[in-house]
């Protein structure tokens, strides 16, 4: 994984170095709403001519009603990701959890090329679960605290 980059704290006046915000795609919050788990399939596509830096995160955001901070990590994978290249991930989502799934690529890359699409299975391989898939027309651009 990339370290961490920080921002300047010369324009604030000193203290403690804050991490630099990252653009980062999301799906939001969605939930399994099986009685069983399901897995989240992942295909991401890089469609630039030269090889870019992503990270692939599946976030579980719990059960709870109000939830501050995902509660854990499904899935947490940095690579570079060849020229005109596809992989697929999969990450298990207990029943009844609520998940994100969020792209983040390097700065050494071309965003608007490299696309996610994410689904709902049954199993590694099953049917599609109903209300949980995710186009890239659908993603949402956020900034966050992180690395990459």
């Amino acid at each position: 994984m990339s370290e961490m980059e920080f921002e300047s704290t010369s324009d604030r006046g000193g203290g403690r170095p804050r991490p630099r915000r990252t653009l980062a795609q999301t799906t939001g919050i969605l939930q399994n709403n099986l009685n069983t788990a399901l897995t989240a399939h992942i295909d991401l596509v890089n469609l630039n001519n030269e090889p870019v830096e992503v990270r692939v995160q599946v976030l579980d955001w719990g059960t709870a009603v109000t939830q501050t901070n995902p509660v854990g990590s499904l899935l947490d994978v940095t690579q570079t990701l060849a020229a005109n290249t596809r992989v697929a991930l999969n990450a298990t989502v207990a029943a009844t959890n609520h998940y994100e799934v969020r792209l983040t690529v390097g700065r050494n890359g071309n965003r608007e090329n490299v696309l996610l699409t994410t689904y709902g299975r049954t199993s590694i391989g099953g049917g599609q679960v109903n209300g949980l898939s995710v186009l890239p027309s659908q993603l949402l651009t956020v900034e966050v605290d992180g690395c990459l």
